[in-house]
Order: C-alpha cells, then sequence, then structure tokens
C-alpha cells in the first residue's frame, strides 16, 4: 500500500489526554513522518508537561472536547498513553464525542486510552479503535508494514481482519461471533464496578498489558471472573504481555502456567497471540464492534462484521 495514497489530505488530531511527552524528538519525528507525506497534523499538545501529565485536568477535557467539535479530522490520535484519563471519565461529554464518531472521526489509541474507549462504548454504545499511538508508533522511520497496513486501512473506511498463529496452549478449534472489546488489562479491570465498563453478553474480549508478571495477570483476570464478566464472553483473547521478568521462585510459573490454570477453569476458549499491546507490531480493532473469531488448527482469522461509517473527507 502505498503511504502517500493513504494518508494524503487526511486530517489528524493529536491529543495528550493522559501523560506528558516522553520524546519531544519522537513527537516531532512522528509529525515529520505523516507531513511527508501529505497529512495535517493538527496539534496543540503541550511541549512542556505538568506534573507527569500533558497538562492540567481542565485543559486535557477541553482538548477533547475541541477535537470532538471539529468536523473535519480523519482521525484523532494520542501521543502516547501513560495515567490521566480517570481523572476525566466524569466531565467527559460523551454525546459530543459520540456525535464526532458518527461522523465518521476514527478516535484510536491504547493503554491508558482504553479508559476512554471503555467509557465511550457504556455511555453511548458508541466505537473507537485500540490502534497505534502517534509519538511511539509513528517517530523514526514510522510503523513496520503490518501496523502501517492495519492503520491505512482504517483511514481507508474499512475495519482490516487479522490472521495470526496462536502462540501458546494447546489447538483450540471453534467459530465465534460478537462485539469485540477490552483493551490495556488494568484500566479494564479498573472500571469494574464503575459507570464507564460496557454491558457485553457474547462478546469477544481482548486484553494486553505492560510490566505485569502472570501472577498479576492471574489477579485481575479473577477479577473479572468473580465480577462475572469472563463468563458471560465467547472467547478470551489475548495480545502482547511485554516487558516482566521471571523471579527464582516462580519455578516454572509464568505465562504458559497462568494460562493453564485459566483454561482449566473457563468453559470459554482462550486465544493467544493476537498482535496487539505495547510492542511495535499493532492490529487495528474496532472497540464495540461485530467481530467473527475462526480457529482451525492454531491458526486464528479475526474479521468485521459490519462496515463503518465514512471517513471524515480528506483534502484532496
Amino acid at each position: 500500500m502505498n503511504e502517500r495514497e493513504a494518508l494524503a489530505g487526511h486530517r489528524i488530531e493529536v491529543i495528550a489526554p493522559s501523560g506528558a511527552h516522553l520524546s519531544l524528538s519522537e513527537f516531532d519525528q512522528a509529525r515529520a513522518w505523516f507531513e511527508a507525506r501529505g497529512a495535517q497534523v493538527m496539534s496543540e499538545v503541550p511541549r512542556v508537561g505538568w506534573q507527569r501529565f500533558s497538562a492540567p485536568d481542565d485543559d486535557r477535557l477541553e482538548a477533547i472536547h475541541r477535537a470532538a467539535r471539529r468536523s473535519d479530522t480523519s482521525a484523532v490520535m494520542i501521543t502516547r498513553g501513560g495515567y490521566g484519563l480517570s481523572r476525566l471519565l466524569d466531565r467527559i461529554d460523551w454525546a459530543l464525542v459520540a456525535d464526532s464518531a458518527a461522523r465518521g472521526c476514527r478516535w484510536i489509541g491504547y493503554s491508558d486510552f482504553t479508559a476512554f474507549q471503555l467509557g465511550l462504548l457504556a455511555r453511548t454504545g458508541a466505537g473507537s479503535f485500540s490502534g497505534p499511538a502517534f509519538s511511539g508508533d509513528f517517530a523514526g522511520d514510522g510503523p513496520n508494514q503490518f501496523s502501517f497496513e492495519q492503520f491505512a486501512t482504517l483511514l481507508s473506511g474499512r475495519l482490516p481482519a487479522l490472521r495470526w498463529r496462536a502462540a501458546l496452549g494447546g489447538p483450540v478449534t471453534g467459530d465465534f461471533s460478537g462485539p469485540l472489546w477490552g483493551g490495556n488489562l488494568s484500566m479494564l479491570v479498573a472500571a469494574v464496578g464503575t459507570p464507564w465498563i460496557p454491558d457485553i453478553e457474547d462478546g469477544l474480549l481482548y486484553i494486553e498489558d505492560v510490566s505485569e508478571h502472570p501472577y498479576r495477570v492471574e489477579r485481575m483476570l479473577h477479577q473479572l471472573y468473580f465480577a462475572g464478566i469472563l463468563s458471560r464472553q465467547r472467547a478470551l483473547i489475548l495480545g502482547d504481555f511485554t516487558g516482566w521478568k521471571l523471579a527464582p521462585h516462580d519455578r516454572g510459573y509464568g505465562m504458559a502456567a497462568m494460562l493453564d490454570y485459566w483454561r482449566a477453569r473457563l468453559s470459554i476458549p482462550i486465544i493467544t497471540g493476537l498482535p496487539f499491546g505495547h510492542s511495535p507490531v499493532k492490529a487495528v480493532l474496532g472497540v464495540g464492534r461485530r467481530y467473527r473469531l475462526r480457529v482451525d488448527s492454531g491458526f486464528v482469522l479475526l474479521e468485521p462484521l459490519e462496515s463503518l461509517p465514512a471517513a471524515g473527507t480528506p483534502l484532496r
């Protein structure tokens, strides 16, 4: 897919609803990468943060609302995750954001942005997209080919399909369909018991996280299990779990052992290997959109069952 043909004329609004810049150089590189391919980047993100956040709460809230009020934007992207959206959830004008999504604006992100995505789905039923962040994924030479094609497909007005080989555990065979939802496991668990978690029946729940040892992942899954959420899904799909290390006293307890435990306890299938998370290879996933999940001989096909509203009109 030609990069310039895919991006030329698209307006990209960049916001920082959570953490401050980790690298101004990476942000500038990402901006240059988009602009070299004909995209228009709009951003009022402060170059100097406030405490650990990109800006005070009121300013970050207004940035979300300002982006939602625009009528000529193809996508809203986050600079990075971090922490900060939890402070804003009860003040976001969810109807305003939903109207933006209905006009075809793609709200894209991951990590701490999961809180926003879950809240939007819970409060309005509007979808968003798990996908790359602006600075971390488009700096330097830009994204890898897979990630770029996923992103470009979304801008073209379609949800991309995915095919991969399951990474851990025995073979599972099945054909499941339902709304795809989830994101960062820590943020998902933090939403349990609040108005910001959607009530999803027969869903395809996907999770990922970073710097969380398998026992912590197990503990968070217990919370979803005891809250009755896992038993109401059709499948649990694991993306990347990166940045953790085994300890000497683990004695064989790692991700595989943790998944063996859950496979023995859950009646729903657990599928691994989803190319999404805190790693360079990132799929684009439609949060709240209906998908079909087919598994055969260890190969997984995840394909969308819905079309998208037309994307924001490019400047071409």
